[in-house]
C-alpha cells in the first residue's frame, strides 16, 4: 500500500468502504428476500456476486453489484413477481418487444427495483435462455448443486464455477468480461484439484463442457493457474474442436477494456462478441428476425423518442 501514490491510494481506500458496505446489504437483502419468498417458491436460490457475499468466498473481494441475481422454479415465478409488485417492487418501462423477449424467450424476467432502497432483482428461471434450446433440468441441478449457508441457498462452488463460466462464454455481452474472468480466478486459484474434476463431472451430466474447457484455457493464459494433470488433457483435446480466431476473440476479450491495452479495438471486438452471442443463443431464422426487429425499432426510436413503442398504461407492475 505504501508504494501507491496518495493521489491514487485515496480511490483504493473508497473502493474497499463501498465494496465492504455492498456485501453487508446484499448478506441482508439475501437473508431478507429468502425469509419472504421461501413459503412462496420449491427453491430460493442465489446466484453469482449476493451468493459470493453470503459465503464470504474469495470471489467477494472487492466487489461491486449492480443488482441481486436469484433463481427460482419457473412455475412460481408469477406468484413471485405478483407478491414482490405488493411489497413495493417494481418493473422498468419496457417497450413491448423486450418486454416480450424478457418472457417469451430469455431465462429470467425483466428486471424489477425497490421503490425506496434501490436495489434491482434479476430474477431467473434457468441459466441459459429458453430460445437457445440448451436450457437445464434446473430442478435437479438445484437438488444436486444447492447447499444452505446461514439459511440462504446458493450453490456449491464447482456449481458456481459452473454458472460463472455459462454466464461469461454462453453470452453476447463481454462488456465485463474481465470481471467475470476474475470472479472465475478467485472461485479456482485456491481450490484442490477435485474441485476441476467436480467442475468436469457437473459438465458430464449438464452439458456446457465448452465453456467451461474455455474458462480453464482463459485462467491459464490471463492468470497463469495451474492446471491438473486430467483438466489439462481434457482442456487440450476438447480445444482442438474451438477455431483458433473464436479463441483469439474470446482472449481479447477478457482482457480488461482500457484503450491503452485495446489499441482502438475495443468496439468491433465487442460487436464480433456480441454477434457470437446472438449466433450460440438463437436460431437462425430466429436470430434474423431478432436483428431486423431491433434495426428496425432504433432507427424509430432514434426519429419518434425512445418511448414510442411503450405502452400508454406502462408494462406490467
Amino acid at each position: 500500500m505504501e508504494e501507491i501514490p496518495p493521489e491514487a491510494l485515496r480511490h483504493f481506500v473508497n473502493a474497499n468502504i463501498v465494496s465492504k458496505k455492498q456485501a453487508v446489504l446484499a448478506k441482508k437483502e439475501a437473508s431478507e428476500l429468502s425469509k419472504a419468498l421461501s413459503d412462496k417458491a420449491d427453491y430460493i436460490v442465489f446466484l453469482k456476486g449476493a451468493a459470493y457475499s453470503v459465503t464470504d468466498n474469495p470471489a467477494s473481494l472487492g466487489r461491486v453489484y449492480s443488482d441481486i441475481d436469484l433463481l427460482v422454479p419457473k412455475n412460481n415465478l408469477e406468484n413471485i413477481e405478483q407478491y414482490l409488485c405488493v411489497v413495493g417492487w417494481k418493473h422498468h418501462s419496457l417497450d413491448d418487444y423486450d418486454e416480450m423477449y424478457y418472457r417469451k424467450w430469455a431465462h429470467e424476467i425483466p428486471p424489477m427495483q425497490h421503490g425506496s432502497r434501490g436495489t434491482v432483482l434479476d430474477i431467473h428461471h434457468n441459466l441459459v435462455p429458453v430460445i437457445s434450446g440448451k436450457s437445464i433440468n434446473i430442478q435437479a441441478f438445484v437438488k444436486d448443486y444447492g447447499t444452505a449457508y446461514n439459511n440462504i441457498t446458493v450453490l456449491c462452488e464447482p456449481a458456481m464455477f459452473f454458472h460463472s463460466a455459462i454466464h461469461l462464454f454462453f453470452n453476447e455481452d463481454m462488456s465485463s468480461a474481465f470481471r467475470d474472468m476474475t470472479d472465475l480466478y478467485l472461485l479456482s486459484s485456491s481450490q484442490s484439484e477435485q474441485f476441476f474434476h467436480d467442475v468436469m463431472a457437473i459438465t458430464e451430466k449438464y452439458g456446457f463442457r465448452k465453456e467451461c474447457i474455455l474458462a480453464f484455457h482463459l485462467l491459464s493464459i490471463h492468470f497463469n493457474i495451474s492446471l491438473p494433470n486430467v483438466t489439462a488433457s481434457l482442456v487440450s483435446v476438447e480445444l482442438e474442436r474451438v477455431s483458433s480466431l473464436e479463441l483469439l476473440l474470446l482472449q481479447r476479450l477478457t482482457l480488461p477494456k482500457h484503450i491503452l491495452i485495446c489499441d482502438g479495438e475495443r468496439g468491433f471486438s465487442l460487436w464480433l462478441g456480441e454477434l457470437r452471442g446472438h449466433w450460440m443463443k438463437m436460431p437462425i431464422g430466429t436470430l434474423a428476425f431478432h436483428l431486423s426487429m431491433k434495426s428496425y425499432r432504433n432507427v424509430m426510436k432514434l426519429i419518434f423518442g425512445q418511448h414510442v413503442f411503450i405502452k400508454e398504461n406502462g408494462n406490467r407492475a
